[in-house]
């Protein structure tokens, strides 16, 4: 049944494969991406195209064909192969080079490409993060699966054969998830660079919603400790658990601040779901007059301190907003502006892009939206799709 099951998931992205700690600010934003051109290449067809691709999948530009280069802001002199590819970029007053060898032709395109966005745009990486997300069996359980915003790179990371799901990075090595195995909830922690997990929490009742700081020494989560569901913070390093918040309310969906000192969360405390931000070292909560419906599943971007949530419309439908932290009194912007419930956003590494789901037609698809330009493309077939998160910079 696994190899059933696998080839499953492999075969639901077959349409991806064809579809089109950081220290980064990148605050700049554009009517429209530059436009690039690759005037010359040296290697075959099949090379050139990844090359190309993963420009266009990258968000930052908009390609053209060489025909239009000398009206493109940026000419590319590149060549390439099944490892690697090098290349010089020329253009508003820039000139840059890259050269970068892989296993294969796609992660070495990733890696030039990524070169060039921190070198052009101070972004430290985007194409070579992965986006982890949850998929169901034909048992309708549930494990966490990657993938690469280019189609690649498909890999089962949990295999419990249970409810696997609510995967958070806090860095590019290590997420918490919410296990439910045995008629009991678990949060359990994985080390992505040693490929090896622990359960951190099993307290009675409600273990889930975890969140895992940028340094990885802190994890926050809601428990149902004292017959009511709070919001806690608890020390790997210590082991220590601390209660954030004491009511009768539910909190869920914690999120840490790009300095690690604040947590966004959701609360049902005025009635439908809000969002609230308490002190990471607890104390009383402040609630952010958002307006309109309920507003579910922040996460806040450790590159543009931006918070995403989904919100409810006046249509009864969610779309996906946008606060920007660094302006008082700011107003969010709806940046998903298609059809559908666009749900369970997740900054990309740029912090310009997310990664959400889209659920049309009772079926719900991956989808990256860019903040700025409010398009979107979808990164997965129509399926069962759930709460996608992007992995953070290395």
């Amino acid at each position: 049944m696994r190899k059933i099951t696998t080839l499953l998931f492999i075969a639901l992205f077959v349409n991806l494969a064809n579809a089109q700690v950081q220290h980064a600010n990148v605050i700049k934003e554009a009517l429209d991406n530059p436009t690039l051109a690759i005037e010359t290449f040296n290697g075959s067809d099949q090379a050139r195209q990844k090359l190309e691709r993963m420009f266009v999948l990258s968000g930052w530009f908009k390609v053209v064909p060489k025909e239009q280069a000398a009206k493109a802001i940026y000419k590319v002199q590149a060549a390439g192969n099944e490892t690697q590819f090098a290349l010089n970029l020329q253009g508003a007053g820039k000139s840059i080079s890259s050269q970068k060898q892989a296993s294969d032709a796609d992660h070495a395109a990733r890696l030039v490409v990524d070169d060039v966005l921190n070198q052009l745009f101070n972004v430290q990486s985007l194409c070579d993060c992965k986006i982890a997300f949850v998929v169901p069996d034909a048992q309708n359980r549930r494990e966490i699966c990657t993938i690469y915003l280019d189609g690649t790179g498909f890999e089962i990371l949990t295999k419990n054969n249970a409810i696997s799901t609510e995967p958070s990075w806090g860095h590019a090595n290590a997420m918490v998830y919410t296990l439910a195995k045995n008629n009991a909830l678990h949060i359990v922690l994985m080390d992505l660079s040693k490929r090896v997990q622990r359960i951190i929490s099993s307290a009675r009742g409600l273990n889930s919603s975890a969140a895992l700081s940028r340094n990885g020494q802190f994890v926050s989560l809601a428990l149902s400790l004292g017959d009511q569901v709070d919001l806690y913070s608890h020390d790997l390093a210590t082991n220590q658990t601390k209660r954030l918040t004491n009511d009768r309310y539910v909190e869920s969906s914690p999120c840490w601040s790009p300095d690690g000192k604040q947590i966004c969360y959701v609360s049902d405390m005025p009635g439908k779901p809000s969002l609230f931000i308490v002190s990471a070292a607890g104390g009383a909560a402040k609630r952010l007059q958002l307006g309109g419906g309920e507003c579910v599943s922040p996460d806040w971007s450790h590159v543009s301190n931006k918070i995403c949530f989904s919100q409810k419309g006046t249509s009864g439908h969610y779309v996906i907003n946008v606060l920007d932290m660094a302006k008082s009194g700011n107003i969010p912007e709806t940046v998903t502006l298609a059809a559908g419930d666009w749900e369970a956003p997740s900054w990309a590494p740029d912090g310009r892009h997310l990664v959400c789901t889209r659920a049309t037609g009772g079926q719900r698809e991956i989808v990256i939206v860019d903040t700025w330009l409010k398009t979107f493309r979808p990164v997965s077939a129509k399926g069962k799709y759930s709460l996608p998160a992007w992995q953070p910079a290395r």
